[in-house]
């Protein structure tokens, strides 16, 4: 299918509108009352913090990549790190750069501290993860990619 140029920018600015849109809803996550977070998170978070830390980092190598190739497989990484070896859009050809690091952010949350804060966050984040690297256009991949890492550094933020 050839789409035009138009049709592509629009698509852009729908993914990026998407992602605005989420990150000013969850601008609030931020400020929640300092007495009312745990302090000291224990090891389910600073195993989810590392797993988060990982998918930003590839996630941005996507944002930046010049190739749809390149941008999927990063994107790919992110979404792995994501989902965990048991998630359902898992793909072992991408590689497991999180692995040894725990069990998928989604799974590891459930026992992290703020881990139930932050789940629509990194629900988010994986849905964009899937559309980008399903999408055989560069721009919303690339697009995708920036907005997964987004999300992904708000709820590494709430994590600390």
């Amino acid at each position: 299918m050839v789409r035009s140029g138009g049709e592509d920018r629009m698509r852009l600015v729908t993914v990026l509108g998407v992602v605005g849109l989420l990150l000013l809803g969850l601008a609030g996550v931020g400020y929640t009352d300092y007495h009312t977070r745990q302090q000291t998170p224990g090891a389910a978070a600073s195993g989810v913090r590392r797993q988060i830390e990982t998918a930003v980092t590839h996630a941005g190598f996507a944002a930046g990549g010049q190739s749809l190739a390149y941008v999927q497989q990063h994107l790919g990484h992110a979404l792995n790190c994501i989902e965990g070896k048991g998630g359902r859009n898992f793909n072992a050809a991408w590689g497991h750069v999180c692995e040894g690091q725990g069990n998928g952010i989604l799974t590891d949350l459930r026992g992290a501290a703020g881990g139930a804060a932050v789940q629509p966050l990194v629900e988010h984040a994986d849905a964009l993860a899937v559309t980008g690297v399903k999408t055989r256009d560069l721009t919303t991949a690339r697009a995708a990619a920036a907005g997964v890492s987004a999300l992904l550094k708000v709820a590494a933020e709430y994590l600390k």
